[in-house]
């Protein structure tokens, strides 16, 4: 009698025959196509271990000539397949950059098999095809019920059962009977713990409640093609932004995700880091005017995948795509939207695919966060406008890159072109945070309006809740100028909630920890950026703003220096040296004073505009009046940095001056 061995695996409710090609669930049969089958039976086989890309294409294509994005397509039809997300199950683990893992528990055995048609053949049919043989008695072993899986209880290698002539019918029957009974007395101890919920308690499956907190990590460039990083950056950007405006779900920034792009951190690790219950992972494909969209909710403190999905369309509909991704995503956390949340999801309009492309190489150059990196996102939003005069998006971008060029040092000219950038963007789409957080920071560095301030920022925020710069400008630029100091720790904590490796954010808690006063707590905060970023340039600004308020002038001097070493005036940054180890810091606040507003220091063509350095020298000397003089000449220039006149420190010997309390009146600050 001929004996062949079949191969089988099992995992999960699943059982797969590369016999026979096929993929059961239960009694169901499930036919994959054969790159399918075949990437699957790769993964099984090598359970527990990485397969790379590479290996893995050249395992099922062979020597064909393929794109990675064929894969990831198998992967995505795998893991529909696979019901992978379903009650938290788990099969196949992507390591990013790298390859692809089978990560759940494979049984593997092997059936002996008579003439071709023996235990195997039953167990694989039994259910689906009932024995209607002369032999009445049923020739299946003992099954064993876990997950409700058709399996043979015995692992490894099972044999036929005897046959008639090796022992009476009877014995057959009741050793059948037995374990069939043993089979249903496990079933009803399975049906029993799961009602009594102690499957979550045996097995670590405790209930994981519901997901309120998520980070979008950096989105996969399949394109292989390294200048299109700006364009997957950008789709995560908007993936982000459409999240954000889920008021019951807290959506970490961008700024705090993008450390972990091209890493390998593990994702409990990352959940604790960012403070979240689930992040999305996900790839972006662009061909030509085409773009897929692949993304997976994955619940951070087990690692397990909840729901996983692509998108195809039209780089016209690529703001449709990423709206549906944050809609279906929203679904899988159980979350209500308010009918104003899902009319903005819903709303996305098409784009024009060019004046898209470069509003996202704006985007791009805007988060460098440098002088260099804001002028280049000016010129392509300008380009984008140019592709879309009606593209409301570039608008909001060229306000920001604006706005953040005056706060930057470039002065009060950039913030009129703000206003007119936020104000068409608003006319366009008066749904966009942005804008109104622009238009927002506008009101107060262009016209002192505090109320009208205080309404956009409060309208960005109930538009976008998620949105950090909303939080943080409220925070830094009005409530703690106005004095209104508890409410704008409150909005900078938050801020710092949705972005916590922030470093402007951190450093600028410490700047009010040092309006209130509390100086140790802001040098504790600006010595923190510091050790992550050496360079960072306001934190040594800041630094000194401390160091010269407590009279530590050997340490003033070297932040200020160090500021504008960094900032590009090595050679002003000489001059102060020379000039302090001459004379120390009188000599340097007398030619200061001498400047006239004008400039830091009058001599040098490469000093930067500053027209509030007259005053704070001539304070320094205590020269009333003429720090009167120099204030009052800072306000005819529009300086930006009179918006903390109220509650710097540095400012209160004269606070009780007539003149003084006047100029509070003219910025609205009485």
């Amino acid at each position: 009698m001929n004996k062949a061995v079949k191969r089988l695996y099992e995992f999960g409710p699943f059982v797969l025959d590369p016999g026979e090609r096929l993929l059961r669930h239960g009694a169901a049969r499930m036919e994959l196509p054969p790159r399918a089958f075949d990437t699957l039976l790769a993964l099984v086989e090598n359970n527990g271990h990485l397969l790379e890309k590479d290996v893995l294409m050249g395992t099922v294509w062979g020597d064909t000539v393929v794109e990675e994005s064929n894969l990831t397509q198998v992967i995505y039809l795998l893991r529909k397949a696979l019901r992978e997300g379903e009650d938290g199950a788990r099969y196949i683990e992507t390591v990013p950059k790298r390859g692809y893992r089978f990560v759940a528990e494979v049984r593997g055995f092997d059936l002996e098999e008579t003439n071709g048609n023996g235990v195997a053949a039953a167990l694989l049919q039994s259910a689906a095809h009932p024995s209607n043989g002369h032999d009445s008695n049923p020739t299946l072993p003992p099954m064993d019920t876990r997950g409700g899986n058709d399996v043979p209880a015995s692992a490894g290698k099972l044999t036929a059962p005897a046959s008639p002539a090796t022992g009476p019918d009877k014995a057959r029957w009741h050793s059948w009977m037995q374990g069939l009974i043993g089979g249903v007395a496990v079933i009803a101890l399975v049906a029993m713990l799961q009602a009594l919920g102690w499957k979550q308690r045996m097995f670590g499956e405790a209930n994981a409640g519901p997901i309120r907190s998520v980070a979008v990590l950096p989105l996969q460039n399949l394109s292989n093609d390294p200048n299109q990083e700006y364009f997957v950056d950008g789709m995560t950007d908007e993936l982000i932004t459409n999240l954000a405006q889920i008021r019951a779900l807290k959506v970490v920034s961008k700024t705090s995700i993008m450390q972990y792009k091209n890493t390998r951190t593990p994702l409990p690790q990352i959940g604790r880091e960012l403070g979240v219950d689930a992040v999305v992972e996900g790839s972006v494909l662009r061909s030509g005017d085409r773009v897929r969209i692949t993304a997976q909710l994955i619940r951070t403190a087990t690692d397990r995948h909840i729901w996983a999905e692509a998108y195809d369309g039209d780089l016209k509909d690529v703001l449709a795509l990423q709206a549906r991704v944050a809609e279906a995503i929203t679904n899988q956390v159980k979350l209500n939207l308010t009918a104003e949340e899902s009319g903005r999801l819903r709303r996305a309009p098409a784009v024009n695919p060019e004046a898209f492309d470069l509003y996202l190489r704006g985007r791009y150059a805007w988060n460098q966060r440098s002088v260099n990196g804001f002028h280049n996102a000016i010129q392509y939003f300008n380009r984008a406008i140019e592709k879309d005069p009606n593209f409301a998006l570039a608008f909001s971008g060229l306000a920001d890159s604006y706005t953040l060029l005056a706060l930057y040092g470039e002065g009060y000219p950039g913030i009129t072109q703000a206003q007119a950038a936020a104000e068409k963007a608003l006319q366009l789409d008066d749904q966009l945070a942005e804008a109104h957080t622009s238009l927002a920071a506008v009101k107060i560095l262009h016209d002192w309006d505090w109320q009208g301030a205080e309404q956009e920022f409060q309208r960005a925020i109930n538009l976008n809740p998620n949105y950090a710069q909303a939080h943080h400008w409220y925070g830094n630029l009005l409530l703690a100028a106005q004095g209104r100091h508890e409410e704008a720790m409150a909005e900078l904590r938050r801020a710092q909630e949705l972005d916590p490796f922030s470093l402007i954010i951190t450093a600028d808690i410490g700047f009010e920890d040092y309006l209130t006063g509390q100086d140790d707590m802001a040098l504790e905060a600006y010595q923190k950026v510091l050790n992550a970023n050496p360079n960072f340039v306001p934190a040594h600004f800041y630094l000194a703003m401390l160091y010269q308020h407590r009279g530590q002038y050997d340490l003033w001097i070297k932040e200020v220096t160090e500021d504008d070493e960094l900032s590009g005036y090595a050679s002003l940054a000489e001059h102060l040296r020379q000039l302090y180890a001459r004379g120390g810091m009188r000599a340097v606040m007398e030619e200061t004073s001498r400047a006239g507003g004008a400039t830091r220091i009058a001599p040098h063509k490469d000093a930067r505009a500053d027209y509030c350095s007259s005053a704070v020298a001539n304070l320094v000397l205590g020269k009333t009046t003429a720090a009167l003089n120099g204030l009052d000449d800072c306000y005819r220039g529009e300086a930006l940095g009179l918006i903390y006149l109220k509650v710097d420190p540095l400012w209160s010997s004269l606070r009780g001056e007539p003149r003084f309390q006047d100029l509070l009146r003219r910025l609205h600050m009485q």
